[in-house]
């Protein structure tokens, strides 16, 4: 019999994901990114996927999807991709969803525009 592990454990991924935000900041302008599910909460297996929460400014990509994979490279990575204004409409679902998880980026709040 033959036992398959996770390739990852929790605090590995995690040092392998924020060693490579550079390079995910190069192609996407990021907001958040937020590691979730079980391989936040540390109780994935090796038939888990690696749910990502990726939140960046501008219009919807096409290619963001595909970028993301690329720039990350990690088995099984499945990222969750908004834009700002879509974050916005969706937050209290999508903070729901990562509730638990890990942040491994996030951009510091824009200030208000000062009045003239």
């Amino acid at each position: 019999m033959r036992i398959f592990y996770p390739a990852f454990d929790r605090a590995g991924l995690v040092r392998t994901l924020q060693a490579r935000l550079d390079r995910l900041g190069a192609a996407l302008p990021l907001v958040r990114v937020v590691l979730f599910g079980s391989c936040a909460r540390g109780t994935h297996t090796v038939a888990s996927d690696v749910d990502l929460l990726v939140v960046y400014r501008g219009a919807p990509r096409p290619d963001a999807y595909a970028d993301v994979k690329r720039a990350l490279g990690v088995p099984r990575l499945e990222p969750h991709l908004y834009t700002e204004v879509e974050y916005e409409a969706a937050r209290a679902t999508v903070d729901r969803m990562t509730r638990d998880g890990v942040t491994l980026f996030e951009q510091p709040s824009r200030p208000a525009a000062s009045p003239p």
